[in-house]
């Protein structure tokens, strides 16, 4: 269990600097189930909807932002699992 919390902690560091979102996506992918993480994500959308618009527009431009670096850390993350699967 510690290296899941050291692994969602290295992936979440790596796809947003903004704390709102490190801490929406770690307790998200630390979320022991289906049930547990819509329920984290309706509560995030709902209290985001309270938001002045202008802090709801930065919220999904960074949310964007974290979308468009999904492919560069899927490779990263593949090509680790791949060197670390082959090592002896």
């Amino acid at each position: 269990m510690v290296t899941k919390y050291a692994l969602v902690q290295n992936v979440v560091n790596r796809l947003t600097d903004d704390p709102t979102f490190r801490t929406f996506f770690t307790l998200y992918l630390m979320a022991e189930g289906e049930a547990e993480r819509n329920r984290l994500d309706e509560r995030f959308w709902k209290e985001a909807d309270q938001l002045p618009e202008p802090e709801q527009q930065l919220l999904r431009a960074e949310l964007t932002r974290c979308f468009l670096r999904l492919p560069m850390l899927t490779n990263n993350l593949l090509e680790r699992a791949s060197t670390a699967s082959a090592a002896p």
